[in-house]
């Protein structure tokens, strides 16, 4: 990766964040050649018993950095996914890796949350090794006199060229560019849980990931590793009149997981059981925005597009965001409001349709013909065929955000 900025003035770039967001972002930026500060809330990177996937598109940038090998290391890549019958378990293959493939690649990095957010990191120190500042709380940001403040608590700022806010779906950085953003119940409720395979039966070790769906919910489960140690990595929504905060490290009850998916086949039930942890969380969406800049201040990743998880897509749009914006001010280091206004450009509409497309997918997932087994093969059949999965795919997986116009 070429120094772009070598000659110019280095933009110094200030991140509210220390996410997959603001970690990619801060990775590309310290490889091409501009200073990073990343200013963090918690006191420490904290271990989240989360599975997450890479797409093609996630990969492409994590490549780009000189870090896909590395998260390859740590994979444990399904030999198939299929969709699944939440009462039988009869499976229908959607994608092997064995199998002619269609244009696009649907390969998938399966991971830990806490383990990419390490590669992350360590890739950031080992660039700039004071680069990341915790237990510091960001209230905002704004622009004084063409110059970029995170506003933080106690009173105080940091100042640079730009400030991005990578803080969340509760981002307090967009909260002061662009005011409240209420928050709309979606009518689903999300578990996600942990289970290690040596607790779990034989079937749970095949390579799969695999999406059970029935009229009411669905559970996503996958193989990850920590330590050489493997878990299924399991995360469900379930239709539910009831509200759950909308924070995904709120602890869950055993007794309330087992009551929503009750008739469900035992495989899903003893995910739920052999669980190190449960967290419960209600899945609510936002308007979407139609800018994300103002002034010297950008956001990425939740804080601009928080999406529902039904298309997997959630940390692979935020990686995109991040290596774009980094182009962006890389290629116009000594004008900030045009990189800014380019990066929205290249990316608003992008995120805004894959986050419509993710909430869409509810009820593809969530179907009345899913109640009798009868009912749900020409449906499963129909919804997964190859070429739906190309419609609902191809483009997601195809975008390259090293290489796309900006």
């Amino acid at each position: 990766m070429t120094d772009k900025v070598q000659g110019d003035k280095r933009p110094h770039v200030i991140i509210a964040g220390a996410g997959m967001g603001g970690l990619t972002l801060a990775v590309a930026l310290l490889k091409m050649g501009m200073d990073v500060d990343v200013y963090e809330q918690s006191s420490e990177l904290r271990e989240v018993g989360a599975g997450l996937w890479i797409s093609a598109n996630g990969g492409k940038v994590l490549d780009t950095l000189g870090l896909k090998k590395t998260v390859e290391a740590i994979n444990l890549p399904p030999q198939d996914r299929v969709v699944r019958y939440w009462k039988t378990g009869e499976e229908h293959s959607v994608y092997n890796r064995d199998a002619p493939s269609s244009k696009a690649d649907h390969t998938l990095i399966q991971v830990l949350r806490a383990e990419l957010q390490r590669v992350l990191f360590e890739a950031v120190i080992a660039l700039k090794p004071d680069a990341v500042h915790f237990g510091v709380r960001s209230l905002g940001a704004d622009t004084v006199d063409g110059r970029a403040r995170l506003l933080l608590d106690g009173g105080g700022f940091v100042e640079g060229d730009v400030v991005v806010g990578c803080d969340g779906a509760h981002s307090r950085v967009r909260q002061s560019l662009f005011g409240e953003a209420p928050a709309r119940y979606t009518g689903a409720n999300a578990w996600r849980g942990l289970a290690a395979m040596s607790r779990l039966k034989p079937q749970h070790r095949r390579p799969l990931a695999s999406t059970w769906v029935g009229p009411t919910a669905h559970v996503t489960t996958y193989p990850v590793q920590r330590n050489g140690e493997q878990f299924v990595s399991f995360s469900a929504q379930v239709d539910s009149d009831l509200w759950q905060t909308e924070s995904w490290s709120e602890r869950g009850e055993l007794a309330d997981a087992l009551k929503d998916f009750e008739g469900w086949h035992q495989d899903i039930l003893d995910l739920f059981i052999q669980s190190e942890n449960l967290f419960r969380w209600g899945l609510f969406v936002r308007d979407p925005l139609e800018a994300w800049s103002k002034g010297h201040v950008t956001l990425v990743g939740d804080a601009c597009h928080s999406m529902t998880p039904y298309l997997g897509m959630g940390v692979n749009v935020t990686m995109e965001d991040a290596y774009v914006l980094a182009r962006c001010l890389s290629e116009s280091p000594n004008d900030v409001a045009s990189a800014l206004k380019r990066y929205d450009t290249a990316r608003v509409s992008r995120a805004n349709q894959t986050k419509a497309s993710s909430l869409d997918m509810l009820h593809v997932f969530h179907s009345p013909a899913l109640e009798s087994i009868e009912t749900a093969r020409p449906y499963i059949q129909k919804a997964w065929a190859p070429q739906a999965v190309r419609e609902r795919y191809d483009w997601l997986v195809s975008y390259d955000a090293t290489t796309v116009e900006i």
